[in-house]
């Protein structure tokens, strides 16, 4: 079976590359992708909304 290189067993639980290759726990990747997703759009909306204000304030 071939090996990641950095897989070996001194390394606990593998690195990031290694389970990205093998597809283990692919549930775990899809909800990371969705989290960051979800606080990017948030990010997105209150630097919006913060700006509408500031400028607002301005007028």
């Amino acid at each position: 079976m071939y090996r990641m290189p950095g897989a070996g067993v001194g390394v606990a639980g593998g690195g990031v590359g290694t389970l990205a290759a093998t597809g283990a726990d692919i549930g775990w990747w899809l909800a990371l992708g969705v989290l960051l997703v979800l606080l990017g759009t948030g990010a997105l909306i209150a630097v919006h909304r913060r700006n509408r204000r500031l400028s607002q304030a301005r007028d």
